[in-house]
């Protein structure tokens, strides 16, 4: 038996597609493929049915970050029936191509789908509430640049990952142009979802991003040129010293 897939190697989102031939066709089994990635660890397991010539073909879904989040080499063993493994090996990770693939959209046609998600986070901007799902990363801090229309959203990655988010049309909002959605000053592949009041964005990146940009043709003037965003991760005691009379104030709890 032997195995292959269709490229050497696939950026991260991209579906795996794989062919082999059996020795022959052997009535009710069917070819078991196992995927490693490069720590050895089993991610995924997937059935090939047998074509009477012996061939057999699959697509194999991954994702950005989860269990496809390490890059690296991954190996594929396929067995069937009684004869020897089969094995071959393909590099995955990165953007070097196709992206987020079409599909995305299905899975969040508007943000409200994924408002029960356990992991979804919310923000205020100015008297805007703004929820978010984020994989791979925290956000430090959101930036409006009223002259470039855009957010600007600064990030702490710890591996590959996914923004997802939904800013309402009075924040941000563009016309038939459309977006650009910038990651480190370059322009990604991204999806850009509305509805009647909002705009839902799904945005990956890539392990050591620091900045995602989202350029639009309006962005909420109230903001102002310096108005941030900041997101506390640890929580201390907040000391406030009077530069005129050099009084310690401690916030009440």
């Amino acid at each position: 038996m032997t195995i292959t897939t269709e490229k050497e190697s696939y950026a991260a989102g991209e579906s795996i597609e794989i062919t082999g031939v059996a020795q022959s066709k052997i009535t009710d089994f069917i070819v078991t493929v196992r995927i490693f990635n490069p720590v050895n660890n089993l991610i995924t397991i997937d059935e090939l049915e047998v074509n009477n010539d012996g061939t057999f073909s699959g697509e194999i879904s991954t994702s950005i970050g989860g269990l496809w989040q390490k890059d690296g080499t991954y190996t594929i063993i396929a067995n069937y029936y009684a004869t020897q493994p089969a094995t071959t090996q393909f590099e995955y990770g990165g953007m070097i191509s196709a992206g987020v693939k079409d599909e995305v959209k299905d899975k969040i046609p508007e943000f409200s789908t994924i408002e029960n998600n356990e992991n979804l986070e919310s923000i205020m901007l100015s008297d805007y509430k703004v929820d978010y799902e984020l994989t791979g990363a925290k956000i430090i801090r959101i930036t409006p640049d009223i002259e470039m229309k855009s957010l600007i959203i600064e990030i702490e990655t710890y591996s590959d990952g996914e923004l997802r988010v939904t800013f309402p049309k009075d924040v941000i909002d563009t016309d038939e142009e459309g977006f650009f959605i910038l990651v480190d000053g370059v322009e990604t592949v991204h999806d850009a979802i509305p509805n009647s009041e909002n705009w839902s964005f799904v945005i990956p990146f890539s392990y050591g991003s620091e900045e995602i940009e989202i350029v639009g043709t309006y962005v909420i003037p109230e903001f102002g040129t310096v108005a941030v965003l900041i997101l506390i991760v640890a929580v201390g005691t907040i000391i406030m010293i009077s530069a005129k009379n050099k009084q310690i104030f401690y916030p009440k709890i």
